[in-house]
């Protein structure tokens, strides 16, 4: 079933009943809004007149995350290409994603906020909150390094609503339409092996090293990456690397203060350091928008 809402500030959802969730989805035309040509007005747009999706089963239709039973369509954003521009960000996209279903558009900031782009994937079967989680890590880890998408981070609440396709000016002016890929849908079981496969993989490698049980939970997994990451902190991209590790930090709500004193210490032992005050800049930008969109989707 699909869930549609108007608007973001609200939290009341109208139900669209369909025989098949994706199908339904390709079938909605995208809305074209040619005065929407600056962030601002996208946000006011967004904020009272854009239309939003849940596809799977509610309880109720009050978008909360314990009313969210299952999903069967997973959408995540692209926020950040690191200066592709749509059609270089869509073709990676397609290259990445080739073996299965999916549905790529630009969201209703694109163009004034760099390139922005959200995608559609269908699953097999119905996945829940931590079904989820290791979705998201799977398909992050088909997608260029050096983007930033909401696959994994703080920002994908479980009932996180999904705006449907608005061509603003900026993608009516450069013709950026949606684009659909008919393929078999992703399969839940096999992610979920495969996470699993990898999981015994990393744990195994050594003779010495214990057994780790196979019913960890996602957290655990992000928390080891993390970590493993503060040591190794990389000498390019360093405000994508510390943004997304805020990210990934605040997720596992960690206190401001403890993040900061790790954070130092990792770009201490970086081979080309940020300096402290855009250190400092990054955690602030990060944590307010945490707060916002914590705010924003309950």
């Amino acid at each position: 079933m699909l869930y549609l809402q108007t608007g973001i500030v609200t939290n009341r959802l109208r139900t669209r009943h369909t025989v098949n969730d994706w199908q339904e989805l390709l079938a909605i035309v995208g809305s074209k809004v040619p005065e929407i040509d600056s962030a601002v007005k996208a946000k006011s747009y967004k904020r009272d007149k854009a239309t939003f999706v849940i596809a799977g089963t509610m309880t109720k239709t009050i978008r909360q995350n314990a009313n969210l039973i299952n999903r069967s369509i997973l959408f995540f954003d692209i926020d950040s290409t690191n200066g592709d521009d749509y059609p270089t960000a869509v073709a990676k996209i397609q290259t990445a994603l080739k073996a299965m279903a999916y549905l790529i558009y630009p969201t209703i900031s694109n163009g004034y906020k760099g390139t922005r782009l959200r995608v559609a994937v269908p699953i097999d079967q119905p996945f829940n909150a931590q079904q989820r989680a290791q979705l998201g890590t799977y398909l992050a880890d088909l997608l260029p390094e050096d983007w930033e998408t909401d696959l994994t981070s703080y920002r994908s609440n479980w009932s996180q609503l999904a705006g449907l396709p608005i061509l603003n000016a900026y993608s009516l002016a450069h013709d950026y339409q949606s684009i659909s890929h008919t393929a078999p849908f992703l399969s839940l079981h096999q992610v979920l092996s495969q996470t699993k496969i990898l999981s015994i993989k990393a744990h195994t490698s050594s003779p010495d090293r214990q057994t780790v049980p196979l019913d960890r939970q996602p957290w655990q997994d992000m928390a080891n990456r993390t970590l493993t990451s503060l040591i190794n902190p990389p000498s390019i991209n360093r405000h994508l690397y510390f943004s997304s590790l805020v990210g990934s930090l605040l997720f596992m709500k960690l206190d401001q203060p403890v993040i900061e004193t790790l954070l130092s210490w990792s770009n201490a032992h970086s081979d080309n350091p940020l300096a402290d005050d855009e250190l400092q800049r990054a955690i602030v930008s990060v944590s307010k928008s945490a707060d916002r969109k914590q705010r924003a989707h309950g």
